[in-house]
């Protein structure tokens, strides 16, 4: 058990996830492609739809849910508001003024559990550990305009960066970049489809949920939502405290991806 919470303590405050034997597999088998230029389409809609109904929204490739931030909130004046505790990349460009839109992440960043959507009238929602989780529906409201989403938290593979930025409204100037010139990153829309072809949006859950309750037991910690990831207000882990004494504990670095 010691040996356990000394691999937690050591552990960076980001969380880098696990690439399963099974994931890993099927991503080998992706071949790079230097030539082609091909008209840019996801079924990523259809994956998650289980979780969140996103029909309604026009999807784009990003390298990664943060270049879909950077790209949304980078190029604008938008004065945004998040939770303590949220992802931090995202700036808050308050200057004491009511917020433009209300940034937030379901599960959260904050403990890597299920809430509701904020009912502010714009809001921008960042999937990021959907896909680690069981099926649970997200309901979304009419002031949800931007999703974000990418498999780096749930699959692990963050170094290929494969991501989707949604939008309520036609973003043209990103239209223009994905289907007018079909610039987008191939090999990372290559592997997101193999990997969603391949495995259910509740596999990684179902395969170390397990895992997760057993070290969580043998810790005394709070399993979350999020299979990954886990919770605690003991001091020992005071190091990864998001918000109001509740530390956010990854788990990547003792499961064995193996098992």
């Amino acid at each position: 058990m010691e040996d356990l919470k000394n691999k937690i303590l050591k552990q960076s405050l980001a969380v880098r996830t696990n690439v399963l034997p099974e994931v890993r597999k099927v991503v080998d088998t992706v071949q790079t492609d230097y030539d082609s230029i091909k008209p840019y389409k996801t079924n990523i809609i259809e994956w998650l739809k289980p979780v969140i109904d996103l029909r309604d929204f026009y999807v784009y490739p990003t390298n990664g849910i943060t270049e879909g931030l950077d790209w949304w909130w980078g190029r604008s004046e938008y004065k945004i508001w998040s939770a303590a505790g949220e992802y931090q990349w995202v700036d808050q460009k308050l200057h004491g003024q009511d917020p433009h839109y209300v940034y937030q992440s379901i599960p959260s960043a904050i403990d890597g559990n299920y809430c509701s959507v904020d009912s502010h009238t714009k809001v921008a929602l960042d999937l990021a550990y959907v896909g680690s989780t069981t099926i649970q529906k997200i309901e979304l409201h009419s002031g949800v305009e931007k999703v974000f989403f990418s498999l780096s938290k749930p699959f692990g593979i963050r170094n290929i960066r494969t991501g989707w930025y949604f939008s309520k409204t036609r973003d043209v100037k990103r239209e223009t970049l994905t289907e007018s010139a079909k610039y987008y990153n191939y090999y990372a829309h290559a592997v997101a489809e193999a990997v969603i072809s391949n495995f259910d949006i509740d596999f990684v859950h179902n395969r170390l949920y397990t895992k997760q309750v057993e070290i969580c037991n043998s810790l005394d910690l709070n399993p979350s939502d999020s299979v990954w990831l886990a919770t605690s207000k003991s001091k020992e882990y005071q190091k990864f405290i998001r918000k109001d004494d509740i530390a956010r504990i990854c788990l990547a670095g003792v499961i064995d991806e193996k098992t």
